[in-house]
C-alpha cells in the first residue's frame, strides 16, 4: 500500500496572510506596550526614590539648621548675659554706672537684640528690668528691637524706662505698667490683656490698631500719640487720661468711655485731638501764643526778656505810653535799627496742621513807615518752608496820646502742612533820630 503524501503546501489566501500580518502586528505592540510599561514603573520609582531622598536629605537639613539655629540664639542670649553681668558685678555697691558703661550696654543691647527670636527678646527684657538698667538706670534704647515679643509680666512693672523703642505686634499680659515710660515708641498693633496702664506716658507714641483688652487705663498721658483704628471696647476702665492733640481718628470706643465713665466720671482732657468721626477739639481762637506781645512783662524795664535780639549790639527795650485801649501800660520803643525774634511751637496744633485744616491769625501795631514783621515757617528739620513779610500797614490804625499806631498782618491764613514752629521777627530798618519807633499788641493764634 502506498503511504498518502502532501506533494505541495496548500495553497494560502490573501486572508490568511492579512490574519498573519495582523498578528506580528498585535504581538509587536504587544511588546511595545509591556515595555514601555516597564519604563514607567522604573521611571515612577526612580522618582519616588529621588523625592523620598530629596525629603529625607531636606528633613536632616532642616533639623541641622534648627539645631544650629536654636545653638546660636543660646550663644548670643548667654554671651550677651555674661557680658552684661560682668560689668554688673564689677561695680562697686556705692557708685553708679558711668556714662561710658551705659553707653556700651546700650550698644550690645540693640546688636543682640537684631539677632534674637522673640522668646529671647523677651527674656532680654526681663532681664534689663531685674538688673534695673532700664528702671533706675534709665538705659536708653531708642531704636532696640523688640518687634513680636509675647510678655506675660513675672511682676509689677512700675518705672519701667522704655522711650523710642520698636516693639510693634507685641503681646503684653497680666502687667502692671505703672508709672512706666513708652514715649516716642513703636507699639503699632500692640495688644495689652489683663493688664493696668496707670500713670504711664505714651508721649508721641504709635498705638495705631492697640488693643486693649480687659485692662485698665488710667491717668496715662497720651499727648500727641496715634490711636488710629485702636480698640478700647474690651478694655475694662477708661478715665482720666490726656489725650491732648492725640489722633483717635477710626478708634473703636464708647461714649461712656470717651466721657470717662464708669461708677463716677473723671474726664479726659481733649485739647487740640482728633476724634473718632474725623472731628477736631479746635482751639481757643482767643488764645495768643506769642509771649509778652504787649510789652507789660517787662514794662519800665531796659531790656525784653521774651525777645531775642539777633546781634547784640541790637536793643529792645519798653517805654510807658498813655493809650485810648486796653493793651496796658507799656509798649516796645526801639531807638536804633533793630531786630528781634522769638519761637513759636506748634507741636500741640500738629494734627490740625498736617491735615491742612490750620488757620491763622497775625497782628501788630507799630507807628514807623520803616517797621516791619516777618514770620518764618519751619518744619521738624527746622528747615524753613515758606515766609511772610509784613512791612506795610493796613488802613487801621490807633490813637495814643503819643503817637499814633498802624495795623500790620492778616487773618485766616492757611499755616503750612508739616509746620512745627514759627519764628516771628520784628523791627525797623532806619530810625528818624526825632521820632522813636513803639510797637504793642502783637498777636497771632491758631484756629
Amino acid at each position: 500500500m502506498r503511504r498518502w503524501s502532501l506533494s505541495s503546501p496548500l495553497p494560502t489566501t490573501s486572508l490568511d496572510e492579512d490574519k498573519i500580518q495582523s498578528q506580528q502586528i498585535c504581538l509587536r505592540q504587544c511588546k511595545l506596550l509591556v515595555t514601555v510599561c516597564v519604563a514607567i514603573i522604573i521611571i515612577v520609582f526612580g522618582i519616588i526614590y529621588i523625592v523620598q531622598q530629596e525629603r529625607f536629605f531636606n528633613a536632616e537639613h532642616r533639623y541641622r539648621k534648627d539645631n544650629l539655629y536654636v545653638h546660636d540664639q543660646d550663644f548670643l542670649y548667654n554671651t550677651y548675659i555674661q557680658d552684661v553681668s560682668d560689668i554688673l558685678i564689677k561695680l562697686p555697691a556705692t557708685n553708679p554706672l558711668d556714662e561710658k558703661s551705659l553707653r556700651y550696654i546700650r550698644t550690645k543691647t540693640t546688636l543682640v537684640l537684631r539677632r534674637l527670636n522673640a522668646e529671647r527678646k523677651k527674656d532680654v527684657l526681663i532681664f534689663l528690668y531685674e538688673t534695673n538698667l532700664i528702671k533706675d538706670y534709665r538705659l536708653n534704647l531708642r531704636e532696640a528691637d523688640f518687634n513680636q515679643i509675647e510678655l506675660t509680666c513675672p511682676s509689677q512693672f512700675r518705672d519701667l524706662y522704655l522711650p523710642g523703642i520698636i516693639c510693634s505686634n507685641a503681646i503684653f499680659i497680666n502687667c502692671q505698667f505703672i508709672s512706666a515710660n513708652f514715649d516716642q515708641a513703636n507699639l503699632v498693633n500692640a495688644r495689652f490683656i489683663n493688664s493696668t496702664l496707670q500713670n504711664a506716658s505714651f508721649i508721641e507714641t504709635n498705638l495705631d490698631r492697640g488693643h486693649f483688652i480687659r485692662s485698665i487705663i488710667l491717668y496715662n498721658d497720651f499727648s500727641g500719640a496715634s490711636l488710629v483704628q485702636a480698640n478700647f471696647l474690651q478694655a475694662q476702665l477708661v478715665q482720666g487720661n490726656n489725650f491732648t492733640y492725640a489722633d483717635l481718628y477710626h478708634a473703636n470706643i464708647t461714649n461712656d468711655q470717651l466721657e470717662g465713665k464708669n461708677s463716677i466720671v473723671i474726664e479726659h482732657d481733649f485739647r487740640y485731638a482728633r476724634f473718632p468721626n474725623g472731628s477736631f477739639v479746635l482751639p481757643n481762637r482767643s488764645e495768643n501764643l506769642i509771649i509778652n506781645g504787649d510789652a507789660e512783662i517787662d514794662c519800665f524795664g531796659s531790656k525784653s526778656t521774651m525777645w531775642t535780639p539777633i546781634h547784640h549790639n541790637m536793643n529792645l527795650s519798653t517805654d510807658v505810653i498813655e493809650n485810648a485801649t486796653s493793651w496796658g501800660n507799656c509798649s516796645f520803643v526801639m531807638t536804633s535799627p533793630s531786630r528781634v525774634y522769638q519761637i513759636i511751637d506748634l507741636h500741640i496744633y500738629k494734627l490740625l496742621i498736617d491735615k491742612n485744616s490750620a488757620l491763622m491769625s497775625f497782628n501788630a501795631f507799630a507807628n514807623c513807615e520803616q517797621s516791619y514783621f516777618e514770620l518764618t515757617f519751619h518744619r521738624m528739620d527746622t528747615i524753613v518752608h515758606q515766609a511772610k513779610i509784613y512791612s506795610k500797614a493796613t488802613n487801621n490804625f490807633i490813637l495814643t496820646k503819643n503817637t499814633s499806631m498802624y495795623q500790620y498782618g492778616e487773618v485766616n491764613y492757611h499755616v503750612p502742612v508739616y509746620t512745627r514752629h514759627i519764628t516771628i521777627h520784628f523791627g525797623v530798618k532806619t530810625v528818624d533820630t526825632q521820632q522813636l519807633c513803639y510797637f504793642d499788641n502783637i498777636t497771632l493764634t491758631i484756629f
